[in-house]
Formats: structure tokens, sequence, C-alpha cells
């Protein structure tokens, strides 16, 4: 029985035209690759190093010719997005938005530079204040982790059609 309904399962995952993501796999002819931003610290940069090693990207070394993953616009962004029938804010939506160009060593770009937008909404009750500031905190990782697999989806879409 038990064997029976996993049959079952995975011919309906298959026949929905459910399939796994396939694992960033970057061209050998790329070579080393850094991630350059503003900020060193950048927390978006410094995952997006990570993830880039994972997916088989040689981390570049000082004062050596590589590709550059450039972050050339980082932003957050909260706004108001309703207020009650006493003015007071009653939902808020938070915009994250990040440029990026990735070009090889000579400085040619493999890339166009591209810009993409990630958005959250949420409420907000003034009675709970003391949460906010960590709701806040939580949906910008959320949104950082988004735009770091965005980012990789686009380098692994783009670096595909080249290869």
């Amino acid at each position: 029985m038990r064997v029976l309904l996993i049959l079952a399962c995975a011919a309906l995952l298959a026949a929905c035209g459910f399939q796994p993501r396939a694992q960033l796999s970057l061209p050998a002819t790329l070579g080393p690759v850094k991630v350059e931003t503003a900020d060193p610290y950048s927390p978006l940069g410094l995952e997006l190093g990570t993830a880039l090693e994972r997916a088989g990207a040689t981390p570049a070394q000082a004062g050596a010719a590589s590709a550059s993953l450039k972050i050339t616009s980082e932003a957050f962004a909260t706004r108001p997005l309703s207020v009650d029938q006493f003015a007071r804010v009653r939902e808020y939506i938070t915009v994250y938005k990040v440029g990026f160009v990735l070009v090889d060593a000579a400085g040619k770009p493999l890339i166009d530079p591209q810009e993409i937008e990630l958005s959250r909404e949420y409420t907000y009750d003034a009675s709970e204040s003391a949460g906010s500031p960590a709701e806040q905190e939580l949906i910008q990782r959320e949104l950082r982790r988004d735009m770091e697999a965005s980012i990789l989806r686009r380098l692994d879409v783009v670096l595909r059609t080249r290869s």
C-alpha cells in the first residue's frame, strides 16, 4: 500500500510538470570571479560570493585578473501602503532594488547591466510596536536571500545560453 502511494505521488508530480531546479553551474571559461560592492561588508555581496563558490566559481586572488559581478546599486525603501480612518499607517511595503553587471577579466560585459526589484508588504499594529523593528529586519533578510537567488538564476540563464 505504501509503495503504491509513493508511486501515485511520483506520477502526479511528473504529470504536473514539476522538475527540481538545476544547480547553478558556471562555465569553466569564466575563470575566477569576484563580487564587487560599494560596501565591502555588504551582506548581499558576502552571500553572493559564498553562493558563487558553491556553484564552482574559483575565488579571485588579489591583483589577478578575474571576472567581476559588480553590484552597482543596492537600496531598501519602506513606505506606507495603507492608512486607517484616523490616518495611522496600517500596512507598509518594503522594496529592495539591486543593480548589477557581470564583466569578464578584460572588463567586457558578459551580462548587460540589470536591475531587480523585490518587495514585501506587511501590516503594522501600533499597539504591538515592539515587534515592528524585528519584523522589518526579518523582511530585509528574507528579501536579501531572495535577491541572491534571483541574481544567481539570472546569471545561470544568461551564461547557459552563451555556452
